[in-house]
């Protein structure tokens, strides 16, 4: 009967985790961005970072070579950004809170690392936006 019941808890606690979490579509988060303070004419841009960042998907989460983890829709790192005990949480977030479906906080977070870095803090945006033909998101609004 225990192991039963450890079972079904596990599956519980998996089913939350899922649940929080979320894909948005592209006019989804350009909507967001753009009420979250974004300018319009650089919402290609960031939709063209995460859509290569993580598929639009908050649940997602690299780990580099360096040791470091990526965490959320905009690929937060943890050497700098966000709390794990691992490096300067400039943001003041637990990197876990990057990984639900409320992105406000994560908003907030890219935000800040843009203006300290610009776009080229991400490889995403890096390899696959600059310079290209960016996503359209005029149909969005």
């Amino acid at each position: 009967m225990k192991v039963y019941s450890t079972v079904v808890l596990a599956i519980v606690v998996v089913s939350c985790a899922v649940i929080e979490a979320k894909t948005f579509s592209k006019c989804e988060l350009a909507k967001a961005l753009a009420n979250s303070g974004i300018a319009k004419s650089s919402l290609p841009d960031w939709i063209c970072l995460v859509q290569n960042e993580s598929a639009f998907r908050t649940s997602a989460t690299n780990k580099n070579t360096n040791g470091s983890t990526d965490y959320g829709i905009f690929q937060i790192n943890n050497k700098f950004w966000c709390d794990s005990s691992y490096g300067a949480n400039d943001c003041k977030i637990s990197c876990n809170s990057l990984l639900n479906d409320d992105i406000t906080d994560d908003i907030k977070c890219a935000k800040l690392v843009y203006k300290r870095h610009g776009f080229n803090a991400w490889y995403g945006w890096k390899d696959h936006c600059k310079g290209k033909t960016l996503p359209s998101v005029d149909s969005c609004f």
